[in-house]
């Protein structure tokens, strides 16, 4: 009985903390991934398929960023996407203009797609260049079917750009 009497204060003192401690609600966020059919564009002056016949050759190089609660309901995906493009042979500009894709898929479903740019120069006879989004921020529902989706993204391509990229 004594040793009750001794803990006791400090098992009141333990609740009390438990209960003013801040709950945090898990966080559900998609993941965000490159797609692999889509991360490699190859553009060719002309139908042959020689490396001495392409303008440009670009990759996206990967997606980093964190996810976040945003309310009680809501979170908070915030990323980059890095590209690098080297200038073909048969390049004939100083830049190239691209077209990326994010998409929000659950399975084999597009919830969302938007299309953006992104540009590379290669003035002054460089020969390669990288790009990196600013910030892109997508809010979700804080919910488990949040952590079921998946935001892919990857370069808008062609049939023709999609038949020559290479593994």
């Amino acid at each position: 009985m004594i040793r009750i009497r001794r803990l006791a204060p400090l098992l009141a003192l333990a609740s009390l903390a438990a209960c003013s401690s801040e709950h945090k609600p898990p966080l559900f966020c998609p993941k965000v991934a490159v797609l692999s059919e889509a991360s490699h564009l190859i553009r060719p002056a002309s139908a042959a398929n020689d490396v001495a016949a392409r303008t440009l050759d670009a990759r996206i190089t990967g997606v980093a960023g964190s996810c976040r609660t945003k309310g009680r309901r809501r979170a908070e995906l915030s990323f980059r996407i890095g590209f690098a493009a080297t200038q073909g042979p048969a390049s004939t500009s100083p830049r190239a203009d691209l077209t990326y894709f994010i998409a929000l898929i659950q399975g084999d479903t597009i919830i969302d797609k938007k299309l953006y740019p992104v540009s590379f120069d290669f003035k002054g006879g460089t020969e390669q260049a990288v790009a990196t989004t600013t910030p892109i921020r997508i809010v979700v529902p804080n919910a488990p079917r949040s952590a079921r989706q998946q935001v892919l993204v990857g370069f808008q391509l062609s049939r023709a750009e999609l038949n020559s990229v290479q593994p």
